[in-house]
């Protein structure tokens, strides 16, 4: 039986149950949205799930689409993203995200200066002190006060400006912008990517500030990913062991922990429908099913693949679901929308019906 637990309680002993792990893979796909969906708007689906990683922007779309209520459509989540309801910006960790309009100020005011005094050593080793980096936030914040502008039109403007661009100094210059509330994406140019003004493109509404926001952060993450653990909470959010902790205490009365194979792990009490048929998901391989964990990744590996979770292999390096389980992984063909699928397991009836539905909805998604 699974025992709900207060602060209060002794600390609790092992659960023993046959399901554990199913329990904790099915909560996951209901918090993460890949079951039970309703929301029908790309930035409803970024803003439950507060952050998606998104430094592949073509795969990342399909992390937003396949999470909204009935057929997946690129055209509605190319329009939100060109339209700012939700942009594309370094947080958390240094890389790519894709944040709700709605939450970039609170989120960037927790997570930005985190994130780039992480950066220090890259920008020394680049020779980028306070003084170019000043100068070229200066720079960049006059060039797109007028209009997004693209990342090679940004680079002239740095090196009219004085300041080099050479190496990985654009690169470092540009997340230094975003991560300090200079800019943020702005609408495709083509196939190329724009910055536009943070300002023009964050919402109003300050947010929460400080404690206030770790709270926040840690209710966010463990109400959508959960089951997870203090750790998985650290890595995902990019906070050290201290604050991470913190931000789950902050949390912790809105929360149940569970221990299972020695591990606790937080989520909300809620009852989830029972599940009537096999469902499999087609998930790229950053995609926050996978991605948002780091000491409990393994909880959706299975015994019967005969090949690692995180594969390279012959390109097959997204990830297919089965019932939120590792089953196999799949790239899209070199021609066509037509999806390739390796697994090492025979699948029923059943499941090679959820595989062709899976499949179908990832074809109209990018035909």
């Amino acid at each position: 039986m699974l025992t709900r637990f207060t602060r209060d309680d002794p600390p609790p002993q092992m659960i023993r149950a046959l399901n554990a792990k199913d329990w904790v893979v099915e909560r996951r796909l209901y918090g993460l949205l890949l079951r039970g969906q309703a929301l029908t708007s790309p930035a409803g689906v970024v803003g439950q799930m507060t952050a998606v990683q998104a430094q592949d922007h073509p795969q990342a779309r399909w992390s937003v689409a396949q999470r909204m209520a009935g057929t997946p459509d690129a055209a509605a989540v190319d329009t939100a993203f060109a339209d700012g309801r939700f942009v594309r910006v370094h947080m958390l960790r240094p890389t790519w995200h894709y944040v709700a309009a709605t939450d970039l100020r609170w989120l960037m005011c927790l997570s930005g200066p985190r994130v780039d005094a992480a950066n220090a050593r890259q920008y020394e080793a680049e020779g980028l002190g306070p003084r170019p980096l000043a100068r070229s936030n200066e720079i960049v914040g006059q060039a797109v006060a007028s209009g997004p502008r693209t990342r090679r039109e940004l680079a002239v403007a740095i090196e009219n400006g004085g300041v080099s661009t050479a190496g990985l100094r654009l690169t470092l210059i540009l997340m230094h912008a975003e991560l300090t509330g200079v800019v943020c994406s702005g609408p495709m140019q083509g196939k190329q990517h724009t910055y536009a003004a943070f300002d023009d493109r964050a919402g109003p509404e300050p947010g929460p500030r400080g404690d206030e926001a770790l709270g926040q952060l840690a209710w966010r993450y463990f109400s959508t990913r959960g089951p997870a653990t203090v750790r998985d909470f650290s890595w995902w959010s990019g906070l050290n062991a201290r604050d991470a902790r913190l931000g789950l205490e902050l949390a912790r009365s809105r929360l149940i922990g569970r221990e299972l194979d020695g591990r606790m792990y937080w989520c909300t009490e809620q009852e989830l429908p029972p599940t009537k048929k096999p469902g499999v998901d087609l998930v790229q391989c950053y995609d926050e099913m996978i991605i948002s964990y780091s000491e409990s990744r393994d909880i959706v590996q299975t015994t019967h693949t005969g090949f690692p979770f995180l594969s390279r292999s012959g390109g097959f390096s997204n990830v297919v679901l089965l019932d939120g389980k590792l089953l196999g992984h799949w790239r899209r063909a070199s021609r066509g929308s037509s999806v390739e699928v390796r697994t090492d397991k025979v699948l029923g009836a059943r499941q090679q019906a959820a595989l062709a539905e899976a499949i179908g909805r990832y074809r109209h998604f990018a035909p």
